[in-house]
């Protein structure tokens, strides 16, 4: 099947550099270019099917209607591909970086990230080492890891042999943990050398910056995250977004609230320093990609109050409603006309920095508006408010974290003991070499890392019934494998 013409004059805007992979036997006769391959190569890895066993909010199964890590991946995709088609970036190279964007996640989702994280640090601790030598656990840095490294493979490769302008599209956080940051960042240690390669010939001034490609996946990303949680969430019944839309006392009680909730995180602006209605406008534009810009108390209400108020906005539909999520027709109708035009304002408002230059990787950026900014994390921090700090989540995200602790914990004492008996029989000939205390600091980086990469690829389920069995908290487990 040809390629399209609008497809070929995008493309034609990355050259050799960009499109840059290690030497592998390629198939002469692929008609595909290097950029559909890397999508195509993407889609087939188990890491990719695993997300369909993953946390997104709540664990796969709770209900029909919840989206899984999987689905909201295929989202996020199709979000990224559109935006990046309408700015002129290469679609599939938008799409790749949304399609592996979450494949590095540990099983509970954030909640076991952070505890995989802490617990590697704790261990890092134990054996001598210096935490940041090892890299701690973070998702973004996995995914890293999982399509550049040994857990995959193509041809005679370690990884996928992604072309040069794809992995950087995967790399939203640009920095080795404590670089920049020490709450994100998108490579390990083991995997320092590959990203170096991969960040060849960015400017120097955008040492820290991402590409253009990995500005569209992350924008894609937020839309989605805020938009379809609100929309999963409303159906639940866990956010009462009609008695919001119709009730000014209701607004004004929760627009409190989420104020507070910024003030007690320290990420309100103070009024005299001004906020989203800053003199530029230019909203993300040169923006460390870590944390959202600060608005005033006043901003935040008002944003709020105007999303939900708004007799034509993306919340009018729920005006005339009653009561919580039904399955009515009007109750379908109304979510899918604020589904509509939320995703459609957020994605619609933004533009590239310099209208008159290529859409690609580090000869532009994304410019969002502050205000448009302001109604996505509006929109998340009701999520925040309503679900993820209700009580009932807090104790489920509890256990979850210490099913994860207590699997790095169990898993390095068998390290420990130079037993592998309990790993999957592919770990076994790579750990075996690495045990024992005298071994060698690098080695000993290498354990962890190997034992994270375990514990971390795991489904939320797999992560559940390993624990179950590694404690004895199962009668008859032989036939139960993962």
């Amino acid at each position: 099947m040809g390629r399209s013409a609008d497809a070929d004059a995008t493309t034609a805007a990355y050259g050799p550099h960009d499109l840059a992979r290690r030497p592998d036997r390629e198939d002469p006769a692929d008609h595909r270019h290097p950029f559909e391959r890397d999508h195509d190569r993407l889609v087939h890895t188990s890491a990719f099917r695993r997300l369909q066993g993953t946390t997104g909010v709540v664990a796969p199964g709770e209900s029909e209607h919840f989206r899984t890590r999987l689905t909201h991946t295929l989202e996020v995709a199709q979000l990224a591909r559109r935006l990046g088609h309408r700015l002129g970036a290469s679609p599939d190279v938008c799409e790749s970086a949304a399609v592996m964007h979450d494949v590095g996640h540990a099983p509970f989702g954030h909640v076991g990230e952070h505890a995989l994280c802490d617990a590697i640090d704790a261990v890092a601790v134990r054996w001598g080492l210096d935490p940041d030598a090892v890299g701690g656990y973070e998702g973004n840095a996995q995914t890293f890891r999982l399509v550049t490294s040994r857990l995959t493979g193509h041809s005679d490769l370690p990884g996928l042999n992604l072309t040069r302008a794809t992995l950087d599209a995967a790399l939203k956080y640009p920095w080795a943990r404590g670089e920049v940051s020490r709450a994100k960042w998108c490579f390990y240690p083991t995997e320092a050398e590959e990203a170096a390669r991969v960040r060849d010939g960015v400017p120097a001034e955008r040492r820290w910056q991402r590409s253009v490609e990995a500005q569209v996946m992350d924008w894609a990303d937020d839309v989605a995250y805020a938009v379809h949680d609100i929309e999963d969430f409303a159906q639940d019944g866990a956010i009462p977004l009609a008695l919001l839309a119709q009730s000014a006392t209701a607004r004004e009680r929760v627009a409190a609230q989420l104020v507070a909730r910024r003030g007690r995180r320290g990420k309100l602006a103070d009024a005299t320093e001004g906020g989203a209605e800053a003199p530029d406008g230019a909203g993300d534009l040169g923006r460390f990609p870590f944390e959202s810009p600060r608005y005033t108390a006043d901003e935040l209400a008002a944003a709020f109050t105007d999303l939900f108020a708004d007799p034509d906005g993306p919340f009018a539909g729920f005006r005339t409603l009653t009561g919580e999520y039904d399955g009515s027709v009007e109750y379908r109708r109304a979510l899918r006309r604020m589904r509509t035009r939320l995703i459609g304002d957020l994605l619609d408002a933004v533009r590239p920095a310099d209208p008159d230059a290529p859409f690609v990787r580090h000869r532009n950026d994304l410019v969002i508006p502050l205000r448009v900014r302001l109604i996505d994390d509006v929109l998340r921090d009701l999520l925040w408010l309503f679900v993820i700090e209700h009580p009932r989540m807090a104790t489920y995200q509890h256990g979850q974290r210490r099913v994860v602790t207590d699997l790095l914990e169990l898993h390095v004492a068998a390290v420990e003991a130079g037993d592998v008996a309990i790993f999957p029989r592919d770990l076994q000939p790579e750990l075996t070499p690495l045990l024992g205390a005298t071994q060698a600091a690098g080695d000993r980086v290498r354990a962890l890392r190997l034992v994270a990469d375990h514990v971390g690829g795991l489904t939320d389920d797999g992560a559940a019934r390993l624990h179950r069995r590694l404690t004895g908290h199962v009668p008859h487990a032989f036939a139960d494998w993962q």
